[in-house]
């Protein structure tokens, strides 16, 4: 080969594109079969498609969500009527959105708050003021700036609350969680005027709580925080 020859450098694909692809491809197929048909199982599909199992469920996800499917736990996945809104030209990939996002809030809803409960009861001084730093960092933004730093402060957040039950287990469970949402989806910071706004002053309730070793009411404002942005998703036609 020669030396001269030029050297590219590319991004890797965003993983969104590729289930995207997965599941038009499916769709197409979908298309050609009668309601009640099963569709192969995870593993079959990934062979088929040469995918990881995960983007293969990403994808019956959301074609499930887009109304083409119909996933029946414990038995299988099946075409849904001919007549689903899935079945004709929709947009496949803002289906996807909507199913990952719900996955994602379903998550934290179950995960979050039993985190701010243990973090109110484990916390040292050093993640309070760990916590304040990223508090001001997001008071800083909330009416200006990069909406991108802001969303990851808002991240930042999440992770230092985490770090504070000290328990590595749901720490590497939260880093992972919003990793997958800043990669996945939507950033309401960019959607939704006054959302910095009303982040940080949602971040300084969950903080006071967890920094007066109330648990209760910690896991009962990170429930409320996280209940609203699922509604406000909803209300952006996200969710």
């Amino acid at each position: 080969m020669s030396s001269n020859e030029p050297t590219l450098t590319f991004e890797p694909a965003p993983r969104r594109k590729l289930v995207e692809t997965v599941a038009e491809r499916l769709l197409e197929a979908v298309r050609t079969q009668p309601a009640g048909t099963r569709m192969p199982s995870e593993r079959a599909l990934a062979e088929q498609l040469g995918v990881g199992r995960s983007t293969v469920r990403e994808a019956l996800t959301g074609l499930a969500a887009l109304g083409a499917l119909d996933i029946r736990h414990g038995r299988g996945v099946f075409v849904a009527s001919p007549a689903a809104p899935g079945l004709g030209h929709e947009p496949v990939a803002p289906a996807l959105v909507r199913a990952q996002t719900n996955a994602l809030i379903e998550a934290r809803l179950v995960l979050q708050p039993e985190v701010a409960r243990l973090a109110a009861a484990r916390r040292t001084e050093a993640d309070l003021r760990a916590l304040e730093r990223v508090l001001e960092g997001q008071r800083r933004l909330a009416t200006g700036g990069s909406a991108d730093r802001a969303t990851r402060l808002g991240v930042e957040f999440n992770v230092r609350l985490a770090e504070a039950a000290k328990n590595e287990v749901l720490a590497g469970v939260v880093r992972s969680l919003f990793h997958r949402m800043l990669d996945r989806a939507p950033r309401l910071q960019e959607l939704a005027d006054g959302f910095g706004t009303w982040d940080v002053g949602e971040h300084r309730g969950i903080f006071q709580a967890v920094r007066d070793e109330d648990g209760e009411l910690a896991a009962a404002r990170v429930r409320d925080h996280v209940l609203a942005i699922r509604a406000l998703y909803e209300r952006l036609g996200e969710g």
